[in-house]
């Protein structure tokens, strides 16, 4: 899908909403505009797109001038030196601009009180997320930046592998696959989960100087970005032999990912996924030791709708990549988590990683 076509779908969407759109979304305004830049921090950033019936701005200061240039003539850049406050005050003059719609989830509060002081004699409306709803469904070009991000991350993987031994320590290894992350791709597409033993029943943990030591668990999440697309895997390995514990969890998270899978397809409910391998667990005795959901989608964020969350009221569609990852976690012990991303189309889904499994 062209720049022109996804601008020419928001606008149907939002016109009757407002006069003017402001995107300010950092994945948003890439996906709209080819705009690489990314922000630093909520209250730091990049710039935003300014659209209307007919006109189409990048506002941005000079730090980023050279990358505006590179998104016209589809997008006319204004260099501004005051502020993106100021700029808009006089450019929704010029265009006699009456109403406003904003991203809420990628504004301050103190901006959006700047707004309102600057912008008195415009009406700010909330916008429901219209550009994620397109950015839901991938093209072909975008799913080939997908394969090609996982590929990467599955070729950084495997490098890792040989790497795993008693006494090296977490942040080592992560510190490895950030600098091939960066090498190889345009970097990770989320700070990587090296964790060991106990940290592992972490679902989220955070690198640390713990070394590894036999027979621990170890869960590795990582992912690159690729054209700004991202990949996101996770593969747990025994630090030497195996025990039976070890292979006992890591044979019932397998179960529970291939029975979720077999009701992975378009038109379904995307709880249901999630349902059924909480069941696996509930079955098991182990379904308290399920912290989290069974996936989310992925894209030029690393966590993008849709969610396969028994909380959902969502149905799936065709064209979505979505994660498949059931995790246990056991704080006397640690954890197993597998991931797989897959592209949702007619009649199922289409396994996206070529790496298997360790363990079977």
């Amino acid at each position: 899908m062209s720049y022109k076509k996804r601008l020419s779908r928001l606008r149907k969407a939002f016109l009757p909403r407002a006069e003017a759109f402001l995107i300010t979304c950092p994945e948003n305004r890439r996906f709209l505009s080819g705009f690489p830049s990314e922000d630093v921090s909520l209250q730091e950033s990049a710039g935003a797109l300014l659209l209307t019936r007919k006109e189409a701005f990048i506002l941005t200061d000079p730090r980023y001038q050279e990358e505006a240039k590179e998104c016209s003539p589809l997008f006319e850049p204004r260099i501004y030196r005051h502020g993106l406050e100021a700029e808009l005050e006089g450019l929704l003059s010029l265009l006699k601009v009456r109403s406003l719609l904003l991203e809420p989830h990628c504004l301050s509060w103190a901006f959006f009180n700047r707004l309102q002081k600057r912008l008195s004699a415009v009406e700010l409306k909330e916008a429901p997320p219209l550009v994620e709803r397109i950015r839901e469904i991938k093209d072909a070009e975008e799913l080939e930046a997908i394969r090609k991000s996982l590929r990467i991350a599955e070729e950084i993987l495997e490098s890792i592998v040989p790497r795993i031994r008693p006494g090296i320590t977490e942040k080592a290894l992560a510190a490895q696959i950030i600098e091939m992350a960066y090498r190889r791709a345009e970097g990770p597409s989320f700070p990587p989960i090296v964790a060991s033993g106990p940290n592992a029943a972490k679902p989220h943990a955070e690198p640390s100087e713990k070394e590894l030591r036999l027979g621990e668990p170890l869960i590795i999440d990582m992912g690159v970005k690729w054209c700004g697309y991202c990949s996101d895997i996770t593969r747990t390995f025994c630090v030497g032999k195996p025990e039976q514990r070890f292979k006992e969890v890591y044979s019932l998270v397998l179960k529970a990912k291939e029975e979720a899978e077999k009701v992975l397809a378009p038109g379904e409910l995307a709880k249901r996924p999630d349902l059924v391998a909480r069941e696996v667990f509930r079955r098991a005795g182990v379904e308290r030791n399920y912290w989290h959901s069974l996936g989310h989608g992925v894209g030029l964020a690393i966590h993008e709708p849709p969610s396969l969350s028994f909380r959902s009221r969502k149905k799936l569609k065709a064209g979505q990549v979505v994660t498949v990852e059931p995790g246990l976690y056991f704080p006397d012990w640690g954890g197993v988590r597998l991931e797989d991303m897959v592209f949702l189309k007619e009649g199922g889904f289409e396994r996206l990683n070529r790496l298997g499994f360790w363990y079977l």
